[in-house]
């Protein structure tokens, strides 16, 4: 017999769910399990949803978008891959509503919340398959006429693009045009580090998008962004076509010809390149950060991926982790004490390798964890489950740099299936912060604060 709840879970599978976070007697583990998602207890609601929230913002190992979910009581279904997101409470009565609000719900693009409360029983059977409301919307494909091939153009992306699985894409696009990517650091990797495409990562301080030539282009091509990360308000008022991802492969389709690329790299990846190549070549300790997140560039397996808490680590990391895979990095766009340990924890219970990152400087740590860290540290223990953080900061055991290659060894084994938790201090030294700020300004990710 096919009930309420099989709609439920089975149209969160769809949606790319895996586990459902929430009290054990409001989540039916049975119902889950038959549409192969796993019902983790969690008692505490905000813990939940901070799971939840974490497990939508990491995506897939390659990349693409999911949805984390928490049903805490109410019941009321949370939707999220926006790190703190919050949304207006819509109610379900019938079954026929909770399949026309779950049809499109938003964050599998660009990261976002949704909370639907259940009002209906869960419980009672449905006779026959429910269809959401048809939806008529067409969009029309968008192209760029061939005559602006003598235009100055720049495209400008943000993690939609990733999440959409739209990467090749805007390879596809930026070689048939010729033209420069910056990205958001919530879509690094979307051309490799040392690729002649890549004009550098922006959003993350005053001077970003001045000094990778967004404002001087004649046209900007934007897709994807999170204005979280970076609106196109903070572009320098160039005309900006806004473009979904699912159009990037069509916007060149009438240009006959790949063009060369860039004939050169501008200002924000030239100068950030001569200040942090003598960073990453020290071997002194304590570490310098960008050094540091090398190691965890170089130590990440296959579809890992690293995570870090807002503040100095997550700049360095959002900064100088060099990475040619989409999804490799990822720190959230707005304040979220607790996020690296959540994102450690689910990586945790799917086998994933992680390497999560906090520290003095991140919200809420002073001399230890912030509440939330220490929610899930003990949320870990109790279900068993790995989790590995490091913690950045002026102390620690490590001696040398070939310390903490070792460290992040066996950080990746209880990532990928052991148990127990560790909190590793790692002495970096995050004083040189400064030297960013005198190259591309003052840090203005998440409000300038933490940093």
């Amino acid at each position: 017999m096919t009930t309420v709840a099989d709609v439920l879970y089975g149209r969160l599978a769809e949606l790319g769910v895996g586990r459902v976070f929430g009290p054990a007697d409001e989540v039916d583990a049975d119902a889950c399990a038959r549409h192969g998602l796993r019902a983790v207890p969690v008692d505490d609601p905000d813990l939940a949803c901070l799971l939840a929230d974490a497990d939508g913002r990491l995506g897939h190992p390659d990349g693409r978008g999911r949805l984390g979910a928490a049903l805490v009581r109410g019941p009321v279904l949370h939707l999220s891959s926006a790190p703190g997101g919050t949304a207006p409470l819509q109610t379900v009565g019938s079954v026929e509503d909770l399949v026309d609000v779950l049809a499109v719900v938003p964050g599998l693009e660009v990261p976002a919340t949704s909370a639907v409360h259940l009002d209906l029983d869960l419980h009672a059977p449905v006779a026959g398959p429910v269809l959401p409301a048809p939806d008529d919307d067409r969009v029309p494909v968008l192209t760029l006429d061939p005559a602006m091939a003598s235009l100055r153009l720049v495209v400008v992306v943000g993690p939609g693009v990733v999440r959409a699985g739209a990467a090749d894409a805007l390879r596809g696009l930026a070689r048939t045009a010729g033209v420069g990517v910056v990205n958001s650091w919530g879509a690094k990797g979307v051309e490799r580090w040392d690729s002649p495409f890549h004009f550098g990562t922006a959003g993350l301080q005053g001077r970003d998008a001045e000094l990778a030539g967004v404002p001087d282009a004649d046209v900007v091509v934007a897709s994807g962004l999170d204005v979280d990360e970076l609106g196109v308000a903070a572009l320098g008022n160039p005309v900006v076509q806004e473009v979904a991802p699912a159009q990037l492969a069509a916007l060149c389709h009438r240009w006959t010809a790949s063009r060369t690329p860039p004939a050169a790299r501008p200002a924000l990846y030239r100068d950030l390149a001569a200040l942090v190549t003598p960073l990453y070549e020290s071997d002194a300790v304590p570490l310098t950060p960008a050094r540091a997140a090398l190691h965890l560039s170089g130590a990440l397996p296959d579809g890992g991926v690293a995570v870090a808490d807002p503040g100095p680590a997550g700049l360095w990391l959002a900064r100088t982790f060099p990475t040619s895979f989409p999804g490799s990095v990822c720190v959230p766009a707005t304040v979220v004490p607790g996020f690296a340990a959540a994102a450690a924890l689910v990586c945790s219970l799917e086998g994933r390798g992680c390497l999560a990152v906090s520290g003095p400087g991140a919200p809420g740590w002073s001399d230890g964890p912030d509440p939330a860290t220490q929610g899930v540290v003990d949320l870990a223990r109790s279900l068993g489950a790995g989790l590995a953080l490091q913690v950045w900061g002026s102390d620690g055991p490590v001696a040398t740099y070939e310390d903490h290659v070792a460290l992040l060894r066996a950080h990746l084994e209880v990532a990928e299936g052991a148990t127990g938790v560790r909190l590793d201090p790692v002495p970096v030294d995050l004083s040189v912060t400064s030297a960013l700020v005198d190259v591309a300004g003052p840090v203005v990710a998440w409000g300038g604060r933490h940093v």
